[in-house]
């Protein structure tokens, strides 16, 4: 895991710069290998005139989505390369038209079998995968059409800073959650096992063995969930916690942690248990924070994963965000 990977959504504009890059690097690769003297980086200004005629800068830049400066630059390498032309506008004298050259036709007659099987190679590459990236980049376009991210900070400030989480217990419009915040943290570190699969798959049987199911809201959106299932001599075992990825740092994990020591008191229990693995620093650290320690000796698991039990004695617990 490298350190882009880590910081989940939050990196995710350099994610794509840096995919974006590599497959601009892979096209040269490839327009090399056909002889080709061709910037990537050229392609949707040049596609576009080529499929319009002539175009001009401010047209190219709607059509495309990009600034009205980067087309700009983009059709000055064109004109320097010698595959456009451009021209004033009659009616605005302001305004460039540009076309293709007569090189730039017939370096789009060379392109435009390249572009088949490129065409077909990306797509290739998407085989196999769940969900068609380009798909999903439009679906994401279109979500900050509706509502932007400037908007959505704003709405989600409030709630983030100040730390209002509410937690609740396993109702049936919450309980899809369960399962979805856990496989990603498991499938990220991890894989799923039989016995996750188990567990995740009906939240109500550990409700139903005298256990509890809880889910941490924040702003209205469930960002996190955890479970204490009902164990031998009146423990209870901390299972499946789970806190959305764009959330933590926000408390979220003590807050379902409080009502986890809080819960098992009011029960009756003396203590609480919890399988984990080292590699989950940030989540050791604050067991540890809150009192559990590291169980010593042989100890069995229904996971491969495990390599680490801690326990908390209720009486020694320290409820704290």
């Amino acid at each position: 895991m490298d350190f882009l990977d880590e910081m989940g959504s939050l990196a995710l504009g350099s994610r794509l710069r840096r995919l974006s890059e590599r497959l601009g690097q892979e096209v040269s690769a490839v327009y090399k290998l056909q002889n080709l003297d061709f910037q990537p980086k050229w392609f949707p200004v040049f596609r576009f005139v080529a499929q319009q005629g002539s175009a001009s800068v401010t047209d190219i830049a709607t059509a495309i989505g990009i600034t009205h400066p980067a087309v700009n630059l983009i059709s000055d390498e064109l004109l320097k390369a010698g595959l456009v032309t451009s021209v004033a506008d009659r009616g605005d004298k302001r305004r460039r038209i540009l076309s293709l050259s007569a090189s730039g036709k017939r370096v789009k007659q060379q392109l435009d079998p390249v572009w088949k099987v490129l065409h077909a190679s990306l797509s290739d590459v998407s085989e196999g995968i769940q969900n068609d990236l380009v798909n999903v980049i439009l679906r994401f376009e279109q979500a900050l059409d509706d509502k932007s991210l400037a908007q959505r900070y704003t709405e989600l400030k409030t709630s983030v800073l100040q730390g209002k989480v509410s937690v609740m217990s396993l109702e049936p419009s919450l309980a899809h959650h369960f399962a979805r915040l856990n496989r990603i943290w498991i499938e990220k570190y991890f894989c799923l096992e039989s016995e996750d699969m188990r567990v995740l798959s009906d939240p109500q049987r550990i409700v139903d063995a005298g256990g509890f199911v809880f889910f941490a809201l924040l702003g209205g959106k469930v960002v996190g969930t955890c479970a204490l299932i009902k164990g031998a001599h009146h423990d209870f075992e901390l299972a499946k916690m789970a806190v959305d990825e764009a959330y933590r740092g926000c408390g979220i994990g003590a807050n379902l942690m409080i009502k986890c020591i809080e819960t098992a008191t009011k029960a009756g229990a003396k203590r609480i248990v919890l399988e984990t693995n080292s590699c989950l620093k940030s989540a050791v650290q604050m067991y540890k924070k809150f009192g559990f320690a590291e169980v010593s000796g042989e100890q069995s698991s229904k996971f491969a994963r495990v390599n680490m039990i801690m326990q908390l004695e209720l009486a020694k617990a320290e409820l704290r965000v």
